[in-house]
């Protein structure tokens, strides 16, 4: 069978889909696969984004705006049965439909460097890979809160911000929650206004308000300037202070970044150990 050989139909999934949605993460990934536990969200949320080959689902993408007006591709799966088939890329070509009819003409995803048959469908539907990272996280095995650090959200732009060094080695990219976003004085500016972006003395950081995810109080940060091990346990300060029982971010791919990370008590996440992160213009 070959890509023309059928007719893939994309529809956007329903509550009356989650039985068929679960089968297909526990064929793709099996039983602990993260997306069960989200998946009432998911669905929810309007975008999760299903492809069927006559009754059968056979693929899966979720879709989802950036806070820079991007779109990012998240969640796909493939029934085993189907892979190497297209299936990925027919959702990829549909949702670059959505984006363009909302308005967005960049589309941007990230794969573990191991996944060969996600890299290749990437590439052969025009992605182009940007930057490399690794997810690390941390959680916190008490509440007790530190004191009050001199932390300030009110960060006067600079040049040396947009031209740090993590900047640098992810091509002016950096992470925003679970997306990839590009730097830009306005981007900043926006995320300072939410009152996300903290300063102290030569440091520069993102760190998110806590929300609800996986049933936890979580923020996510990203490093814009300065030492990364004081930087990290700044993070882990005020990630505690705001109330957060988990705190994760990307980091570029780099083994100083990654000792830094484990010298703050901070571990790599298997899922996301090694990513690519790929764009689109569309």
């Amino acid at each position: 069978m070959t890509e023309a050989d059928f007719p893939v139909e994309v529809s956007v999934a329903r509550k009356s889909d989650y039985k068929a949605v679960s089968r297909l993460c526990r064929r793709a990934v099996g039983s602990n696969d993260y997306v069960l536990r989200i998946l009432d969200e998911a669905i929810t949320d309007r975008g999760l984004f299903l492809a069927w080959v006559g009754e059968q689902l056979v693929g899966m993408t979720r879709f989802d705006e950036c806070i820079d007006g991007s779109g990012w591709l998240s969640m796909a799966r493939t029934d085993p049965d189907w892979q190497g088939l297209g299936i990925a890329r027919a959702l990829q070509r549909e949702l670059a439909k959505k984006g363009e009819e909302r308005g967005i003409n960049t589309l941007r995803l990230w794969t573990l460097s191991a996944n060969r048959a996600a890299i290749r469908a990437c590439e052969r539907e025009g992605f182009h890979r940007v930057c490399e990272a690794m997810h690390v996280s941390h959680e916190f095995r008490s509440r007790t809160r530190d004191k009050n650090s001199h932390l300030t959200s009110d960060l006067v732009l600079t040049r040396r911000t947009l031209g740090s060094r993590y900047l640098s080695k992810t091509g002016g990219y950096f992470a925003y929650k679970w997306q990839f976003v590009r730097a830009s004085v306005a981007l900043i500016e926006k995320i300072s206004r939410k009152h996300e972006l903290y300063s102290d003395k030569d440091l520069t950081f993102v760190l998110t308000k806590p929300e609800r995810s996986f049933h936890r109080l979580s923020c996510s940060f990203s490093l814009l300037e300065g030492d990364p091990v004081r930087s990290m346990r700044l993070i882990l300060m005020k990630a505690r202070n705001l109330g957060a029982v988990w705190v994760g971010g990307y980091l570029p791919y780099d083994r100083r970044l990654l000792t830094a990370a484990l010298k703050c008590d901070l571990r790599v996440d298997s899922w996301g150990n090694h990513c690519y992160i790929f764009e689109k213009t569309i």
